[in-house]
């Protein structure tokens, strides 16, 4: 029996073991989570009916988030974020029915908590080393699977190198399927995968090939084209796949498929931040800017005193900017100037401005002025992370210069960000200089994730402070 058949066949087993172990670490990670919280072995029996009750519930949520179907080709952040989202489901569960028995006082937060936290790092580090254990077994021709791809032409070659450049998927080519293949041209690269007409019964090569997946890229006009195929293969059980030819397209942000109403649609502009990352990135943002406004006030309010001492008006000014959605926002701000500016005649900040007090000028140069909009952040108007918020009069200039503006307010603004750190704060005296903030702007929002949050926060103590560019 072949690695492959071998792996197939029990494919169904291993999924019920794969069930199996996720329950059991659930559970063992709350009797981990009660021996280190009280120092004791033996769970309480109302602590071994919770632990009990999570398992089971473990059995019911975790395949709701697709935990046991092929994570072949998908990226790690995607399965952290299932696993987060369906041990958050169970623990939110247990605490409904902890509050309907009313027996919410019988246990530990700290437990709970603990317990939540231990079976997310379990988990990730349980898949993570059975997914390297797939990788490893996928390089020396265990769990391959054999596709075709319909389609010689632009698409069906890119989609082949990008595949080819991912061998740890484990998919492997056995052959490109198209109408003409005498008018089909390989690149060098691609010239040792088979070259098949279609002239011949599609359901026999498939069987023949033992192809386990179809990948149909051909263009979108193609249309009367694609069903025949699917009619071609319809006593199959060969998988599937519809490439669309959006490559072509230049994508705002990211790209996924949406199903509304039964209908299949390709949003090309969405965001990771939706969903459970959105509530991720909440708790982040309120937890970090409430421990964070906690340690700073004494700085805050030494600046407030100075700032008085030095010129009279307020302490702080509110700036009108764009922030989420487009959205006009008030930004908070220590007062930098000697005459706060004018939303109707706005003027950028340039180095030595005649406007800027003394203290202001070290304020503005350490970033300190930024600190009040922590007060932003806990109000839910921004984010730690994100977009610079821009003054709405520099918005209305730029949007018609820069490809793409706007989409930068798909995400709340924050008070430090990806361009920031790498060097794009201050005053954007050039296009270019604006065109490449809004480059990093719009990978940051493409690439979001809660440890590219934490990176950004960590480097902006070393990188985003203090600088030339900032006056």
């Amino acid at each position: 029996m072949q690695p492959n058949d071998l792996l197939r066949k029990n494919e169904s087993g291993l999924i019920t073991m794969a069930r199996a172990i996720d329950t059991l670490t659930v559970v063992a990670m709350g009797a981990l989570a009660y021996f280190l919280y009280a120092d004791e072995t033996a769970l309480p029996t109302y602590y071994q009916s919770a632990v009990i009750l999570g398992g089971a519930l473990t059995l019911i949520i975790f395949p709701v988030f697709d935990h046991y179907r092929s994570w072949r080709g998908r990226v790690w952040y995607e399965q952290l974020r299932a696993i987060v989202g369906s041990v958050a489901t169970v623990m939110a569960l247990l605490v409904v029915a902890s509050a309907v028995l009313k027996t919410t006082a019988w246990y530990s937060r700290i437990w709970f908590g603990s317990w939540a936290l231990f079976s997310i790092i379990a988990l990730f580090v349980i898949k993570r080393l059975f997914m390297l254990a797939l990788r490893k077994m996928r390089g020396h021709g265990w769990n391959k699977k054999n596709i075709a791809i319909y389609g010689a032409g632009e698409l069906g070659q890119l989609v082949a190198e990008r595949l080819g450049d991912a061998e740890w998927t484990g998919y492997q080519i056995v052959s490109f399927l198209d109408d003409d293949i005498e008018g089909a041209t390989l690149k060098p690269s691609l010239q040792s995968i088979p070259l098949s007409d279609t002239k011949q019964n599609l359901e026999a090569f498939i069987a023949k090939n033992d192809v386990r997946e179809l990948w149909i890229a051909l263009p979108l006009r193609a249309e009367e084209r694609v069903r025949e195929i699917l009619f071609a293969v319809r006593h199959s059980t060969v998988q599937i796949r519809f490439v669309p030819n959006i490559f072509n397209f230049k994508l705002l942000l990211g790209h996924s498929i949406s199903d509304v109403a039964g209908i299949p649609v390709v949003d090309i502009n969405s965001t990771p931040i939706s969903g459970m990352n959105r509530v991720m990135k909440e708790l982040e943002d309120r937890i970090l800017a409430a421990i964070i406004l906690l340690l700073i006030s004494p700085i805050m309010a030494m600046i407030a005193i100075a700032i008085r001492l030095e010129s009279k008006g307020n302490v702080l000014y509110k700036q009108e900017r764009h922030g989420w959605d487009g959205k006009v926002i008030k930004v908070y701000k220590f007062r930098s100037m000697r005459v706060a500016e004018s939303a109707k005649e706005f003027k950028q900040a340039v180095k030595d401005d005649p406007r800027v007090t003394k203290v202001g000028a070290f304020i503005r140069r350490t970033s300190l002025d930024e600190l009040p909009q922590f007060f932003n952040v806990l109000q839910g108007r921004m984010s730690i992370v994100g977009p610079r918020p821009h003054p709405v009069k520099l918005n209305d200039f730029y949007k018609d210069k820069v490809e793409f503006y706007f989409q930068r307010h798909k995400v709340k603004p924050g008070i430090t960000g990806w361009a920031q750190i790498n060097g794009f704060r201050g005053e954007t005296d050039t296009l270019d200089k604006m065109e490449r903030r809004i480059q990093l702007d719009l990978q940051y929002i493409q690439n979001w994730s809660v440890w590219l949050d934490l990176k950004i926060i960590f480097l902006t103590i070393f990188k985003g402070f203090v600088g030339g560019k900032a006056y």
